[in-house]
């Protein structure tokens, strides 16, 4: 898991620029407020059960100018320190900052000869001359978390007991000003300023925090509505693909009045090329050249080829189709076998007749003048026949299966499952019509809950 952008200030989510710009801005308030304050440094805390200090930004007087201490080491350089290691316990060094973590006090240093929480005076063993004011920076609990933790999230202090228990509020930030010696006493005007001064800044710590937290639920809600969305488009989708059965159920009908148009052309112009008839002789060509040279190399294609023929002579597909399964399946695979296998010139010439037939076969449905010549029946039943018949229905055809049901009922004579078809076009017609009312309500609804936010 990467690690977080944020500052942690007991859970606080600051970006690092961010709060670097509120401190160093609250450090120059307090230098130009306090003339006799030589440099201010501010430290985060948190979160818990860490809480860890880390120096944020630091800087002192030169002159009338303010120098930011970026490269000045101090013992709360990022990383910092957890709570762990500055925290009052038995034969430890004990630190300022522990006391304004945990007591949530202020700590003056205006005896420093004498400041028994002086880390560097216990650990060198030498009087110090750093006089200085720590002041904690506090925020309400209930308005820093939603719910408070548990008391095993809290550290526990020097007793034993977890810290913050009889308080309302969580330390964030920890300001620390240098005075010039003799300069500060505890509880002077100088000290209540600065106290003054973390309200504010615990008031703008928590202001960002919340504007985080905002902004991360805003772009959750986003992410959110956008799953959502995507969740129902994803679904509509599945759903249209299973209705769209509609739509292969109503084809297949279509196919069947196309078988039924050319089955009856064929039976009043039998001289026409009939795709069946020749699609069955070319299969029983291939069983003889087959049979003939049974260990020809071309064996395989001729099993694919015959597959391929049985299926078109098994379906009624549209003339531009019956094109498309002849130009690429059917006939280089012919081109290929005449290839491998060694025909008379006459036989070859004879098969190749029955290719040209075939493909003369796939419009005699379309002929014009066979229709205009077919007897028996009404021109505006032939013509509504043909066209309806050499139709790809889908969802832009609106209508188009009230004119199936009508063509069904003007057919003068029986034909073969007529009524069958007659009832399914009656089913699947409030469905067709149903669908694009369907869609184009989801689609506007998705598209509202989008652009919602």
């Amino acid at each position: 898991m990467s690690e977080s952008p944020y500052t942690s200030a007991v859970g606080m989510r600051i970006y690092p620029q961010v709060l670097e710009r509120v401190c160093k801005r609250m450090i120059r308030v307090i230098l130009y407020a306090l003339p006799h304050a030589t440099m201010g440094t501010i430290y985060s805390v948190g979160p818990i059960p860490e809480l860890r200090v880390v120096r944020v930004a630091s800087g002192h007087r030169n002159g009338q100018d303010l120098v930011w201490d970026v490269t000045a080491p101090s013992d709360y350089d990022v990383p910092g320190k957890i709570w762990e290691d500055y925290r009052d316990r038995p034969g430890g060094v004990i630190e300022a900052m522990a006391w304004c973590v945990e007591r949530q006090k202020s700590w003056t240093a205006d005896d420093p000869r004498h400041d028994i929480r002086s880390a560097r005076k216990q650990l060198e063993g030498k009087a110090g001359e750093d006089y200085h004011h720590m002041e904690p920076v506090l925020v309400a609990k209930i308005d820093l978390w939603d719910s408070l933790p548990p008391l095993r999230d809290y550290p526990i202090d020097s007793s034993g007991s977890p810290i913050w228990q009889e308080s309302g509020y969580a330390t964030v930030a920890v300001i620390k000003i240098d005075f010039l010696p003799g300069s500060i006493t505890a509880g002077d005007p100088s000290t209540r300023i600065i106290k003054e001064l973390s309200h504010a800044l615990g008031t703008q710590m928590l202001s960002l925090h919340a504007r985080e937290l905002a902004l991360d639920k805003e772009k959750r809600l986003t992410a959110d509505r956008l799953e959502v969305c995507n969740t129902l488009a994803h679904e509509f989708r599945n759903l249209v693909s299973r209705i769209g059965f509609a739509y292969r159920a109503i084809n297949n009908e279509v196919a069947y009045l196309r078988e039924s148009w050319e089955a009856l052309i064929h039976q009043r112009f039998p001289d026409r090329p009939n795709r069946r008839v020749i699609l069955q002789k070319l299969i029983e060509v291939l069983s003889f050249i087959k049979s003939e040279q049974p260990h020809a190399d071309a064996n395989g294609e001729i099993s694919e080829l015959s597959c391929f023929q049985e299926r078109m002579m098994e379906s009624c597909l549209l003339p531009s189709q019956n094109e498309m399964w002849f130009r690429y399946k059917i006939q280089p695979l012919w081109e290929s076998i005449f290839s491998q296998i060694d025909l008379k010139p006459p036989r070859r010439t004879e098969f190749e007749g029955l290719l040209n037939s075939l493909q003369q076969s796939f419009h005699v449905g379309t002929d014009e003048t066979l229709r205009d010549k077919l007897a028996g029946l009404p021109d505006a039943v032939k013509r509504q026949w043909v066209d309806l018949a050499y139709r790809q229905v889908n969802g832009n055809d609106d209508g188009s299966i009230d004119q199936y049901i009508s063509l069904l009922k003007a057919i003068p004579f029986d034909l073969p499952r007529k009524n069958y078809s007659l009832n399914n076009f009656l089913c699947l017609k409030p469905l067709v019509e149903v669908m694009p009312e369907i869609e184009k309500a989801l689609n506007h609804r998705l598209t509202q809950l989008k652009n919602s936010w």
